[in-house]
Formats: C-alpha cells, sequence, structure tokens
C-alpha cells in the first residue's frame, strides 16, 4: 500500500500586504497544507525557520539571506517575493541552489503603467506648473499625439502595457526587451537591448519599465542621455538602480532633457536636500505606482493558485530564471 505523501509545510509571513484576513484565505484555499504564520520580523520568520519549512511566502528582502536558507536547511523548495523586484534575493545560496523563486511580476501592471502615464500628462500638460502654484510662465503644453514613445523593458508585464496606454494616446511606439515581445497592434517596432542606444535619437519619451539585474543597473547614464533627441522627457516606474543619478541631474540642468517623472531614485528615498527634490522640471512620487485597488487581490489570487500547484507537484506561476535576475 502506498503511504499517503506527507503535507507541504508552508511559511506565510504576515503583515500589512499579507494580513491575517489574507493568510486566512489562503489557508482555506488550500488546506491540504500545513502552514505556520509569523509575523514580519526577524524573530518571526528566523524563529520558526528550522520546523521543516518547505515554502516561504511573503518574507521581507531585509530577512531573505543566507542565514535564513540555512535554517530552514535542505527541506525548503519554493520562496515567493510578493513584488515584482526581489534582486535582493540574488546572494549565491539562493541562485545555485535548485529553490524555486517566484514573483509579483505582471499583476502591477495596470496601476503602474497608468502611473507612468499620470507623470507623463502632469509633465506635458504643465499640472506641475499648477498644482504648485509657480508664478513663472509655463511653456506651451505638448500633446503625445505623433510623438515617439521608446519603452525600456517593454516586453514585460508592465512594459506592454506602458506600450498599450502610448499608443492610445496616437503615439509610435518602440518597444526594447531581450526577451520576445509580443506581436501587437500597438507596438511599432521591436528592438533588443544591443539596438537600444540606436533607437533613441528618435524618442521624444523614454519610459523605463526593465528590472533591476547585474546586466540593466546604470543603463540610464551619459551616454544614454546624450543619444536621446534633445528636449526628450523620462519617466522611470522601475528601480531607481537602472539611472546614474548625477547624470539625469546633469542632462535635466543641461536642457538634454525636457523633464522627468521618477516614482523611483536611486538612493531612495532621497536625501531632503538633493537636487532632484527642487528641479522645477521634475515629478518625484515616493515608489507608489504599484499601489490601487486591485494589487493586493492580484497577489492574492497568484499566492493560492501557486499553493494550489505546489502541492500537487505542479509547476508554478512567475518563476523567476535566478540567473538573468528576473
Amino acid at each position: 500500500m502506498n503511504q499517503a505523501q506527507p503535507k507541504k509545510r508552508i511559511m506565510l509571513v504576515r503583515s500589512s500586504g499579507q494580513n491575517q484576513a489574507t493568510i486566512d484565505e489562503i489557508m482555506a484555499d488550500t488546506p491540504q497544507a500545513d502552514y505556520v504564520v509569523v509575523d514580519d520580523n526577524r524573530e518571526g520568520v528566523y524563529g520558526s525557520a528550522g520546523d521543516g519549512i518547505n515554502s516561504v511566502i511573503g518574507c521581507p528582502r531585509a530577512l531573505m539571506t543566507p542565514e535564513l536558507i540555512a535554517l530552514v536547511g535542505p527541506s525548503l523548495q519554493w520562496i515567493h517575493s510578493t513584488g515584482a523586484g526581489c534582486e535582493n534575493f540574488f546572494f549565491k545560496e539562493l541562485v545555485e541552489s535548485p529553490l524555486v523563486l517566484t514573483n509579483g511580476r505582471i499583476i502591477q501592471g495596470p496601476e503602474v503603467a497608468d502611473h507612468a502615464f499620470a507623470l507623463l500628462l502632469a509633465l506635458t500638460r504643465n499640472l506641475h506648473f499648477y498644482l504648485g502654484h509657480r508664478s513663472d510662465k509655463p511653456p506651451r503644453p505638448l500633446e503625445l499625439f505623433g510623438k515617439t514613445a521608446v519603452v525600456f523593458g517593454g516586453g514585460g508585464g508592465i512594459g506592454l502595457l506602458i506600450c498599450e496606454r502610448a499608443a492610445a494616446f496616437g503615439m509610435k511606439v518602440v518597444a526594447v526587451d531581450d526577451d520576445y515581445v509580443h506581436m501587437t497592434g500597438y507596438i511599432s517596432e521591436r528592438r533588443t537591448t544591443e539596438y537600444f542606444l540606436d533607437v533613441l535619437p528618435q524618442a521624444d519619451v523614454v519610459l523605463n519599465a526593465a528590472p533591476s539585474t547585474a546586466v540593466s543597473r546604470g543603463t540610464f547614464n551619459r551616454d544614454t542621455f546624450a543619444a536621446m533627441k534633445k528636449g526628450a522627457y523620462f519617466i522611470n516606474v522601475s528601480r531607481g538602480s537602472l539611472v546614474v543619478t548625477d547624470d539625469l541631474v546633469a542632462a535635466l540642468n543641461s536642457g538634454q532633457l525636457t523633464a522627468a517623472g521618477l516614482d523611483v531614485t536611486d538612493p531612495e528615498p532621497l536625501p531632503a536636500d538633493h537636487a532632484l527634490r527642487t528641479m522645477p522640471n521634475v515629478i518625484l512620487t515616493p515608489h507608489i505606482a504599484g499601489l490601487s485597488e486591485f494589487n493586493r487581490q492580484r497577489s492574492l489570487e497568484l499566492v493560492k493558485r501557486n499553493i494550489r500547484r505546489f502541492v500537487r507537484g505542479l509547476p508554478l506561476f512567475n518563476v523567476v530564471d535566478k540567473q538573468r535576475q528576473y
């Protein structure tokens, strides 16, 4: 007679984004697993890490360390980061292990794409002049129809939705990505990253939606900004680490860039006296592009689906390529 397989033991980390009501819903959805519920602090996570845990879901980035991997030991099979960015997870002990890493990419696409265009429209329609009650006369507003948008990371879940919105405004859309970009009617051109500098001279707007990886960090630097059409707009809703901040400041001061809309910066948060905070042609928001009334529900549905698949031994959704770091 075949013995029943032991239940998967899953650590759920309780936080503002994964509260007790959410955890209760997860456990009710898949009662075939055993659950260990802990708070999102070192005592909670590390204190329960040695109990034959097979999966850790929602661990804060700061606590995802080689020490945690060692504490859990060989029973650990799957780690889920509820956010899209998981650059803190790529340490040797995790990358070189057989552990499966999943993340929350794609599910925040609509709100991040909306935010990118909120920043762009605020700048092109001079809303920052009026909301700031400035006395100087604003430049004539810019219409987006007929302009060219270059979307770096245009093949991802967020990038594709930015491309879609750009096309809806009547823009020509160039998607830059090293992954295959789907054939859609709203993308005019598809380029891989080695041709990024070649397409920048035609860009009226450059929007960054690419993940932070060992390859992509520092992509937007002096050479990148110099290659852009003079007077272009720059929007970043991805990660601040893709931008060399001093080079961005220089491009804005010189007039090479007309304006920048930034939801993310490097460092983050910026020092109180940083130049970007007082520049009249910059709009800053505090890394809030991924928030909406639906993003937590989508995150919950992804977790529930993956737990169901995990206990059945099926492939998981949103598996991260640990070598490419996204």
